[in-house]
């Protein structure tokens, strides 16, 4: 377990501030920030328990967590300790309007983990995420839920080739690392062989469970897969002195800039269908984008 950032500026300020709160006898940690009633009805936004029922298993026990990190996150970033957080995370939304396209193709569950496990702030590369799973440690949470937790902030958006279809699950390599996988897609969408995702995929969070594709898949429709070899390539040079798999980690975690990876999906939109989103074009070539300013038609 990543536990790198448990400690990092913010998170101690965060955690300093919960124990003065302590010391002066708010024990109810779960709604230190707003009271009892607006952490009550932030609970009963997350998905009812009768749904996850109904989820696979592997995707339900990754809701349970992310759901509750929602929940805790929602009050954290009240706290005057997080307004860098609250800042960045309001002027994407802003931006982005998330949702579903026409109205977005920044879809409501890729910004929520976007601006939860991958916005950085500080020299630490404190998120959301981590600062939440500090106080959630220091609130006693069951290690378990922890862990899933720490699985969820530990996670990034990869380039996926759809390899085999098979049933409701969906055999994927990882074009950064070569990695074989075997993932359920609970959005439906069961892509085609050959295809290019863009997605979050998640490992098992138990054993004899399969990975999760956690969002909605981005389909790449342009370049080709070689075309987006050659985007690694460029990325983490065969020749360069850092591991290659570790510099791709690095890029698709974090890109060069805190909105390299939203701009991209904004601007690459072209079309979409129940349970996917089909994009154009590459990062770090604006004028392949159809709603860059600079897009250049092919035709």
């Amino acid at each position: 377990m990543n536990d790198q950032h448990a400690k990092g500026p913010i998170a101690r300020r965060v955690l300093d501030t919960l124990r003065r709160q302590l010391r002066l006898k708010v024990t109810d940690l779960a709604a230190f920030r707003a009271g009892r009633e607006y952490a009550e009805t932030l609970q009963r936004t997350v998905t009812p328990s009768e749904a996850l029922a109904e989820t696979h298993p592997a995707h339900a026990l990754y809701i349970l967590a992310q759901n509750q990190m929602s929940v805790m996150a929602e009050q954290l970033l009240r706290m005057p300790e997080m307004k860098s957080f609250a800042k960045q995370i309001g002027i994407a939304e802003d931006a982005y309007m998330p949702s579903w396209p026409p109205m977005s193709p920044i879809s409501t569950s890729y910004f929520v983990c976007w601006s939860t496990f991958d916005l950085p702030i500080g020299a630490r590369r404190e998120t959301v995420g981590t600062v939440t799973i500090a106080v959630a440690k220091e609130c006693g949470s069951h290690p378990k839920l922890v862990a899933l937790m720490q699985l969820l902030q530990d996670s990034r958006m990869g380039l996926y080739q759809v390899a085999r279809q098979d049933g409701m699950r969906v055999h994927l390599r990882d074009l950064a690392t070569g990695n074989a996988l075997q993932a359920v897609c609970p959005s439906g969408y069961a892509g085609r062989v050959g295809e290019i995702w863009y997605a979050r995929v998640l490992p098992p969070p138990m054993p004899d469970t399969e990975h999760v594709v956690f969002t909605s898949p981005y389909v790449l429709i342009a370049p080709d897969t070689q075309g987006w070899l050659d985007y690694l390539d460029r990325i983490a040079p065969a020749a360069a002195h850092t591991p290659r798999a570790d510099t791709l980690e690095q890029h698709l975690k974090w890109g060069p800039a805190p909105r390299y990876w939203p701009e991209f999906v904004f601007e690459a939109y072209s079309r979409h269908q129940p349970g996917a989103i089909f994009l154009y074009g590459l990062p770090d070539v604006a004028e392949t984008r159809p709603h860059s300013s600079t897009f250049r038609s092919p035709g």
